[in-house]
């Protein structure tokens, strides 16, 4: 049998995505995965961006401001969350 190809992966696009998350929750800006897709390259694998949103979650970066319905012609109309990113001022006071 033969041995697979090595596929060649996009090693950098998780901290990539996880890095403009994080300047978008500085700003206090409110973004979804649609912006994600739209500002960066395409992820390697399907899926990825709700990863970097969850992540950014559970560090206390992002919070969920609302339901949305994907404007990409690939998700069909898929739902998603808009977060809102919390300025490291706020997070301050909160602390």
């Amino acid at each position: 049998m033969a041995t697979p190809m090595a596929l060649e992966l996009d090693t950098t696009w998780k901290q990539d995505a996880t890095d403009l998350i994080e300047r978008w929750a500085a700003d206090g800006r409110r973004f979804n995965a649609d912006d994600l897709r739209e500002a960066m390259r395409p992820a390697p694998r399907p899926g990825m961006e709700g990863g970097v949103f969850i992540g950014a979650a559970k560090r206390g970066l992002i919070t969920k401001v609302a339901d949305n319905t994907s404007r990409a012609k690939s998700r069909n109309g898929g739902h998603q969350y808009t977060w809102v990113g919390i300025p490291e001022q706020q997070l301050r006071l909160v602390a």
